[in-house]
């Protein structure tokens, strides 16, 4: 476990620090304006914070991680579909239901996705 940051000291969990579980990432994995595969779960920096939605477009499951992501909306790789991320809502078809979103907690370099299925 490394001491030289002083937010180590202070908001690292040792156990899941050790151990890292199948929702939690490393902040830096996600620059502002990308999105990241965590777990079935597409985490997304939009400026300042992070985002969390279903990994898959409702439309026909194409991996919204990879798509483009402009301020808050990103565009599915596949058909073109287009989701606000902060709220799941649809902003553009061929999708018709929205995203299932999910909160995602800071503590640190860690983030944390809660209440997945």
């Amino acid at each position: 476990m490394q001491t030289n940051s002083p937010q180590a000291n202070t908001a690292e969990p040792s156990s899941e620090s050790a151990v890292p579980k199948d929702n939690h990432f490393r902040t830096d994995a996600v620059p502002t304006g990308t999105g990241l595969l965590v777990g079935n779960v597409a985490v997304f920096r939009v400026a300042a914070s992070f985002c969390a939605t279903q990994a898959k477009c409702p439309h026909k499951q194409g991996p919204l991680s990879e798509g483009k992501l402009d301020g808050s909306t990103v565009t599915c790789p596949w058909h073109g579909a287009q989701f606000n991320v902060s709220t799941g809502a649809v902003l553009r078809g061929p999708a018709t239901q929205s995203l299932k979103t999910y909160r995602v907690v800071v503590e640190g370099e860690i983030g944390r996705v809660e209440d997945r299925e």
